[in-house]
């Protein structure tokens, strides 16, 4: 089979890529940078990388021709937790580019199309501490962060483009992501490698749902064979509190865990206090506020319709840790502690 990658040097996308060429596929993957890529992708005879911006989708859609396959996993996203307003490129990104792929892979007679959500962004959270499913609705909080409201109307741009078009469509929502090849990196990688340079002070309460992009990147392979079109799928790993994720970094790596803990009603506070300092300092704290807001939701999901439908498995939460702080080391990313 044949396979086009978007996103294909960022966490999620290098390892998909990585899998697939594993399972025999000839992949072509896209990336805005070559640079990236050859620093996440091994060269191999079935990959051939090509440079393009999903702002410019009719300049590589030619690419789609004879590909089985797409894989959407591109977006605009890191940059969204940054300083000022970036809702222009996340709708051009995320939304309007979205469906100007779709329309191109149709065109070119594409069987499938495996596009990546978002769990956090796009699945509400239900009172009292039920998980939520496909079918919890989501929230006012959703449309406050600009990358979630992107993600909605990606969701509701999709649907209403399937009203009129038979291309086969399956949605994968993931939690946040943690994984080796995290070259960005993302706020996940972030946060891991602020904590191993021994940049936390303290141990908010709350915690994060996460999953290993690698068991996602399995999860969108079994989406091409047995994914239903047009479902919703979520592959969302475990939920972890900060302490825990704490304290395996620090038995991988000796970095001691903070010993003052911040109760949950201090940690807005807490984090006020630290982004505004970010703000008149340009720098960005160690948990963004918007990462705030997902750490004291406590949301966590029901993801049995992926176990069902498409196997999803999850591999252990200290497997994930490990490999993503070894690829920090072997790549320079930890030099200075």
């Amino acid at each position: 089979m044949k396979a086009f990658v978007t996103g294909s040097t960022g966490l999620l996308g290098s390892n998909l890529t990585k899998l697939l060429l594993s399972q025999g596929f000839e992949v072509i993957a896209l990336t805005r940078e070559l640079t990236k890529a050859s620093k996440v992708l091994d060269e191999h005879p079935s990959l051939k990388v090509i440079q393009g911006d999903m702002q410019a989708v009719d300049e590589f859609s030619h690419y789609l021709q004879g590909c089985d396959v797409v894989f959407h996993t591109a977006s605009y996203f890191r940059e969204s937790f940054d300083y000022g307003d970036h809702w222009k490129q996340l709708k051009a990104i995320n939304v309007d580019a979205t469906i100007k792929l779709l329309e191109a892979a149709d065109k070119a007679g594409v069987s499938k199309v495996i596009y990546v959500s978002s769990a956090c962004g796009c699945v509400g959270i239900i009172r009292g501490g039920a998980p939520s499913n496909e079918s919890t609705p989501f929230q006012e909080f959703n449309h406050k962060n600009p990358y979630f409201k992107s993600k909605l109307l990606a969701e509701e741009a999709i649907s209403n483009f399937l009203k009129t078009h038979d291309l086969p469509v399956v949605l994968i929502l993931p939690a946040g992501m943690m994984g080796p090849y995290d070259a960005a990196p993302t706020e996940m990688g972030r946060f891991i490698l602020n904590y191993l340079k021994g940049k936390a002070s303290l141990i908010p309460s709350g915690g994060f749902p996460i999953v290993d992009a690698r068991d996602v990147a399995m999860s969108m392979l079994s989406a091409v064979y047995s994914g239903q079109p047009n479902e919703r799928y979520l592959v969302t790993g475990g939920y972890y509190s900060v302490n825990e994720i704490m304290s395996n970094l620090s038995e991988i790596s000796g970095q001691p865990v903070p010993q003052k803990k911040l109760p949950r009603f201090a940690v807005r506070i807490w984090a006020f206090i630290e982004n505004l300092l970010g703000r008149l300092k340009g720098q960005k704290p160690f948990i963004p506020g918007d990462m705030i807001r997902i750490m004291l939701s406590r949301q966590w999901f029901d993801a049995s319709k992926a176990a069902k439908g498409l196997k999803t498995s999850y591999r252990p939460f200290k497997e994930t840790i490990n490999d993503t702080v070894q690829w920090y080391q072997q790549n320079g990313y930890l030099r200075d502690v």
